[in-house]
């Protein structure tokens, strides 16, 4: 049974332009935070229901004294919980590890549409660990940093750099790294090959993958080897970090996921919709 969840909802501020809700998953070591800054009420604006929630032991949310036992198997009890919520299958929006999550939720339910940005591929972290250990070795180890000690002033420039583009404002910058947190092992493990996702592209909803040319944490070959692994469409950014959501360019970000959203769901939903009437 999942611990009280802290959960957020926007109504759209104009006119629906769908009737079903988006769901966004956060990635490690963030909370529902990461998508309050600007994605959860861009998206209301464009008309959707939007909803964030902070996984057990995160941000607001409940289990913070067992976070480092969380599993990523526990991560999709918390996202089928709030999911059971809404009473139909909603657009789900993942960032790195917050993807793989879905990519799991996927095993055993439906989504009306799934988008996974910057997300662990499907077989883990085994692969982009070891680009990241052998092309970018310092940011390795602050990564390990992170995990051993939290977001320590030590390691805020280089994983800095590497999570946000330089043009970002400092003071924004430090702001949102004094708000990561360690994440749970027990869910680092299982990424690392201890819980694999199995999906079969024959019956998947729609699904985008979306990244950043030049990430240095989910690599733009992962990207790509995760649309081909799961038959998704495949867009990379330019200039643009890790953190795509919080970026001085996220706009960019949200309006390609916006277009994708129109041609892959609404425009589908408002063909059935005619055929219906007829």
């Amino acid at each position: 049974m999942s611990p009280e969840l802290e959960i957020f909802r926007r109504n759209p501020s104009s006119k629906p332009k769908s009737k079903t809700p988006i769901v966004f998953v956060h990635g490690a070591f963030t909370g529902a935070w990461c998508w309050n800054e600007h994605f959860l009420t861009w998206f209301a604006d464009q008309g959707f229901e939007t909803i964030s929630f902070s996984l057990r032991g995160h941000g607001g949310s409940g289990g913070r004294d067992l976070r480092s036992l969380a599993s990523i198997d526990d991560y999709v009890e918390d996202l089928e919980t709030v999911v059971d919520t809404l009473g139909q299958k909603p657009i789900l929006i993942g960032h790195s590890m917050g993807g793989y999550i879905i990519q799991k939720y996927l095993e055993k339910h439906k989504a009306a549409a799934a988008v996974l940005m910057a997300s662990v591929p499907p077989e883990g972290l085994l692969a982009s660990n070891a680009m990241m250990a052998m092309a970018k070795p310092d940011l390795y180890l602050q990564m390990f940093w992170l995990q051993a000690i939290g977001p320590h002033t030590l390691l805020r420039d280089r994983l800095g750099r590497a999570m946000l583009s330089p043009d970002i404002a400092e003071d924004e910058g430090m702001i949102y790294f004094g708000r990561l947190e360690t994440e749970s092992h027990r869910a680092l493990m299982d990424m690392m090959g201890a819980n694999p996702v199995f999906l079969s592209q024959t019956d998947l909803p729609p699904i985008l993958a979306i990244g950043a040319r030049n990430d240095e944490i989910i690599q733009s070959e992962l990207v790509n080897h995760t649309a081909k692994r799961l038959g998704a469409d495949c867009i990379l950014l330019d200039d643009i970090a890790h953190a795509m959501m919080l970026d001085a360019k996220w706009e960019k970000a949200a309006s390609q996921i916006a277009k994708w959203l129109e041609k892959n769901v609404i425009e589908k939903q408002d063909s059935t919709s005619k055929k219906s009437a007829a």
